[in-house]
């Protein structure tokens, strides 16, 4: 099990250049054998190492670590790892077609997750780089696999936006380097609170967290998210939504433990810049019709939650957004699919030519209908678990209670909305869905409903983290649900069924390429100020 962190890099990759070299239709049957052995190599991995985590660091060619390369595993990396593969299992099965196999399409797919598995166990800043720049490149040629027009502008304007977000973020790393004389994470953490009041070190922390906020897509660079979901496949939209962009979280965890010794204070900068994308992200969605600008906006309002979550020093707080990312990643990436399944079926993407949906698809109505339940917070499912122990975490402040309580509510409106399309008649479609579409929603749905019923074993078995103080069985808990779910119908019913036209000019807002890099500009000296010069 020495080299398991390398086994997880090299299986995918490998597979990924046998399925491209070897022509044949049953290659495609290799891609489930290597997933396969990655989650039984993670599972004795873990049962292994669980309760010693500090003999998981791998440094290679016995360099010192200083200099060497190395990889290293915990708690959260784990848990990013299992995520991962149960991502990757449902959306391959999900694509699963017997008929006919794109290799070049599971070329890449293979590719990504295994460049995603080593941006997740690496331990110094470079290949931390190199890792999220391969990320970049290979989600770009996904977006742009379906070879149309808006596919090819998406993905021009997705890798131009994320690659001055990591051109910046390799900046504060030269940055890290000229004043530690090394790259690796858990050196530079040690030695950290000795220079941590040093300008250069807090201007490296702003430029590396300007980077991780376009990866991320944070308020207000976030502008690439709808684009890339808008035009790509249902699958890359749900490994998008569900994992990529968790990818700039988890540098945010990791980034953040690396700086925690320099006294920066960022966890009320972050918990507005969170508040600010939950509010932005509920109200550009709440005005969309397209069902896919739906789910791709309320993906930049759920980061948002998550990162009022992880911005905090309380661990209570920072746990319910670790949660929360989890808990988002199996309900929007159910949502997604599901949308893909109905999009295939109607011909379109438009919530108001959907109707019958219930009655044409009730499998997969019930599917969307968890994922529904889940990200709007219901008692028993996943969604529920995450945004509680955030609402009780942040309860002290009424203004934070009010926002998180708003988003809700928005949350809620949009979902009654999109919930329009299971009412009508029957509507006979020429292609419905294969038997592989349902087995990919019912593995999200039966995952949505387990962490929403299981979390208490589940936490404490994988974080030692008591949770038996959130009961999903509370008068409350049903009473305030059902008060979002009827304020958020009387603004739909009232507000945004009548589409007014500050409603259609939101939705008509398109930022340009160029106004996006001034915004991202505007954001590094914000953080600049605030970091830099205030203190």
């Amino acid at each position: 099990m020495a080299f398991f962190s390398v086994l997880l890099i090299i299986i995918p990759v490998f597979t990924a250049l046998v399925i491209y070299l070897y022509k044949h239709s049953a290659v495609k049957y290799l891609t489930f054998i290597a997933q396969l052995a990655m989650t039984i190599l993670a599972v004795l991995y873990y049962r292994e190492f669980s309760d010693q985590w500090a003999s998981t660091l791998i440094v290679f060619g016995d360099w010192d670590l200083r200099i060497g390369i190395s990889l290293i595993n915990d708690e959260i990396s784990m848990s990013f790892i299992f995520l991962t593969l149960f991502s990757f299992w449902m959306v391959l099965i999900y694509t699963f077609d017997t008929r006919q196999s794109n290799r070049t399409f599971l070329f890449f797919l293979m590719f990504l997750q295994g460049v995603f598995l080593g941006l997740l166990q690496t331990y110094d800043l470079f290949n931390m780089f190199v890792f999220l720049e391969l990320t970049t490149i290979l989600v770009t040629i996904l977006i742009a696999f379906k070879k149309s027009g808006d596919s090819f502008r998406a993905a021009v304007y997705y890798i131009l936006l994320n690659a001055s977000g990591v051109l910046v973020f390799l900046i504060g790393v030269i940055i890290m380097y000229n004043v530690f004389g090394t790259i690796n994470v858990g050196v530079i953490g040690e030695a950290i609170d000795s220079v941590g009041e040093a300008t250069s070190v807090r201007f490296a922390y702003v430029l590396m967290m300007a980077g991780i906020a376009v990866k991320s897509a944070l308020f207000p660079v976030f502008s690439w998210l709808p684009k890339a979901h808008g035009v790509a496949q249902s699958a890359i939209s749900a490994l998008l939504s569900g994992l990529i962009v968790k990818g700039g979280l988890y540098m945010f965890i990791r980034i953040n433990q690396m700086f925690s010794g320099a006294n920066l204070e960022s966890g009320e900068f972050f918990f507005y810049v969170g508040a600010a994308t939950a509010v932005v992200g509920v109200l550009f969605a709440v005005s969309q019709k397209d069902i896919k600008q739906i789910l791709a906006y309320h993906t930049v309002s759920q980061i948002g939650i998550v990162m009022m979550g992880l911005s905090s020093p309380d661990f209570d707080t920072f746990y319910g957004g670790l949660l929360h990312i989890f808990n988002h990643a199996l309900f929007k990436s159910l949502l997604f699919l599901g949308a893909g399944v109905i999009i295939k079926a109607y011909r379109t993407k438009y919530v108001s030519d959907m109707r019958g949906v219930f009655k044409t698809m009730p499998a997969v109505s019930i599917f969307m209908i968890v994922g529904m339940l889940s990200i709007t917070g219901a008692p028993l499912f996943n969604g529920f678990i995450s945004k509680t122990i955030i609402k009780y975490s942040i309860e002290d402040s009424t203004l934070k209670s009010w926002i998180l309580f708003g988003v809700n509510i928005g949350t809620a409106t949009s979902f009654i909305k999109m919930s329009q399309i299971f009412f009508g008649p029957r509507r006979m479609t020429l292609r419905l869905y294969a038997p592989f579409d349902r087995i990919a929603l019912m593995g999200f749905a039966f995952a949505c409903v387990i962490l929403g019923n299981f979390y208490i074993p589940i936490s404490d078995g994988f974080f030692g983290v008591e949770l038996s103080y959130i009961s999903v069985f509370n008068f409350d808990a049903f009473f305030d649900y059902f008060v979002a779910l009827a304020i958020g119908f009387l603004i739909y019913y009232f507000i945004i069924k009548k589409d007014y036209r500050p409603i259609r000019m939101i939705r008509e807002y398109k930022p340009s390429f160029q106004s996006a890099n001034f915004v991202f500009i505007m954001f590094v000296v914000v953080m600049s100020v605030y970091f830099v010069l205030i203190p």
